[in-house]
């Protein structure tokens, strides 16, 4: 009987955890794909050069560029956010769109990306990102 309950106990209380983990916010800065930086399968990857040096960021999800910095063979503090190059969609499902929010109209200027796995210029919002959404 006393394992029944601890057996319970445990699938509640990872339930709990579970639950969670997917109903909670995901803090800015949270979603680093992989953690690898190389652009793997299922990541949207954005890329720049400073100074002959590739800086890069990888994602899983949509997300605003606002609260995520570059990787640039060890941690930055600069921001992605209106600073990419060019990106990669490596969803294994989806088109990715990056948009550009321009602060004088309101307006959203949108490019989208297909998952074919290749580096795409940004065009018109290059430096100019402000989130991107997959799966639209």
């Amino acid at each position: 009987m006393n394992v029944r309950r601890w057996v319970s106990a445990v699938a509640a209380g990872a339930a709990l955890v579970t639950a969670g983990v997917v109903g909670g916010a995901v803090p800015a800065s949270a979603d680093n794909g992989d953690g690898d930086v190389n652009c793997n399968l299922g990541e949207i990857c954005f890329w720049r050069y400073s100074n002959a040096v590739l800086w890069t960021k990888q994602f899983w999800y949509t997300a605003d560029h606002g609260g995520y910095t570059w990787w640039a063979g060890g941690a930055t503090n600069v921001r992605v956010q209106d600073d990419a190059v060019d990106v990669t969609n490596r969803d294994t499902q989806c088109n990715v769109r990056v948009g550009d929010l321009s602060a004088a109209t309101g307006i959203w200027t949108w490019r989208y990306f297909p998952n074919d796995q290749l580096r795409h210029e940004l065009g018109v919002i290059r430096n100019a990102n402000d989130r991107h959404e997959r799966c639209v």
